[in-house]
């Protein structure tokens, strides 16, 4: 194939590429990125032409490694790049992001000052190494790569938010404050200064400052989910429940399948005492993600609230198979007993006060429970196979020698 060709149809493949991205169908878009990697990396000699496509390739082929957790083959793929253009900060993030991803932070800080001997005046690595040293607690050297990104980023946003984030981490929250005013008197228009300002506010419990930085960030044009759900959390933290609702349901327009506006909806409408609207979302977030215990145990709660038994009990049982051995685990266990033995009071109490269930009960009592909605452990089944239930009163009497 001529070049020229080689490079269109690497082109067009980078172009399909792209869009898979933008889908975040990873799979697919990996193939196409490391299609062109492989293609272009054919030829005896790359020449100048090639690189910038060999590059984009590798970067995507890099990135869509990242998101399916391979970070070991990331690492590897962006070292590629990096072997063509040392100097493409897309790369070295992709890179560092490996690295920091396998918990690797003292190769990640070698890795950055390795880069700045050669890259002095770059911001970007100067910030990188900031965050690196102050996940390392190194605080005197992430100040000084700090104080560097600032001076050299000429007012872009980022530098701000990462010294705010760093500051408050050190707990000092008053100067990671100031520092974002000042950023944002510097950057007015920066959606995401006002944004980080709101997240600080919010953290300081000056919720009413936050909602209005939050506020200023949809009026910049940076409508999204995640400023949608944070400023519902933030109104339902105060109470303003009809605010966090019509907020969460437009981030939801957004992000239909978003869990975590599902899951704030879910306490929303419990704030609301609208249970049963809590259980149908909730139901929706097991559907989205089945095998979250936490999710399955919210759910089994929600049930029990509404005397769902049989359906409490399934989920409370799934909860315990999901994770078992945990503290979760342990309380779904608890509860079930206690939820089973008042079941078996239920059962013994209704029969009691309904003759045709206590018919029913003497019939055929796996149906007879099965249409009341009950659902017993073993040992409880055997209590019941074991009544005489045209013996038991026709009124309410003492249970508990027929529970024992």
């Amino acid at each position: 194939m001529a070049q020229t060709d080689l490079i269109a149809f690497s082109q067009a493949l980078l172009d399909e590429a792209n869009r898979f991205m933008k889908q975040k169908e990873w799979q697919q878009a990996e193939e196409r990125f490391r299609k062109v990697a492989q293609n272009l990396a054919r030829k005896s000699s790359i020449s100048e032409s090639v690189k910038p496509l060999l590059t984009k390739a590798l970067i995507g082929w890099a990135r869509c490694l990242i998101e399916k957790g391979q970070l070991p083959e990331a690492m590897k793929i962006a070292q590629r790049a990096l072997s063509i253009m040392p100097s493409c900060e897309e790369a070295q993030s992709l890179l560092l992001n490996a690295l920091l991803g396998l918990g690797k932070w003292q190769e990640a800080i070698r890795q950055v000052k390795k880069w700045l001997k050669s890259y002095q005046q770059n911001w970007r690595l100067h910030l990188w190494a900031a965050k690196i040293e102050a996940k390392l607690e190194n605080w005197t050297n992430a100040v000084k790569h700090l104080t560097l990104a600032l001076k050299l980023s000429n007012n872009e946003a980022e530098p701000y938010e990462v010294a705010a984030q760093i500051l408050e981490r050190r707990g000092e929250s008053k100067k990671a404050l100031l520092l974002l005013k000042k950023g944002i008197e510097q950057i007015p228009h920066s959606p995401t200064l006002w944004f980080a300002l709101g997240q600080l506010q919010r953290n300081l419990g000056r919720f009413r400052e936050a909602l209005e930085s939050f506020e200023r960030v949809l009026e910049l044009g940076q409508d999204t989910s995640i400023v949608r759900e944070v400023i519902g959390q933030t109104y339902s933290e105060i109470g303003l429940t009809d605010k966090a609702l019509e907020h969460t349901l437009k981030g939801l327009e957004q992000d239909p399948q978003n869990p975590n506006l599902l899951e704030l909806l879910a306490f929303i409408y419990l704030q609301k005492g609208r249970t049963k609207e809590a259980l149908l979302v909730v139901q929706r977030l097991v559907r989205l993600i089945p095998n979250d215990p936490i999710i399955q145990f919210k759910l089994a709660t929600l049930h029990h609230q509404l005397g769902n038994y049989a359906q409490a009990v399934m989920a409370y049982q799934r909860t315990t198979v999901i994770a078992p051995e945990t503290e979760l685990a342990k309380e779904a266990q608890q509860i079930l007993e206690i939820l089973d033995r008042h079941q078996l009071e239920q059962v013994f109490m209704l029969s009691m006060e309904d003759p045709i269930f206590r018919t029913k009960l003497i019939r055929n009592p796996q149906e007879a429970l099965k249409e009341k909605g009950f659902l017993l452990s073993e040992s409880s089944l055997e209590v019941i196979y074991n009544t005489d239930f045209s013996q038991l009163p026709k009124r309410h009497g003492t249970l508990q020698r027929f529970v024992s």
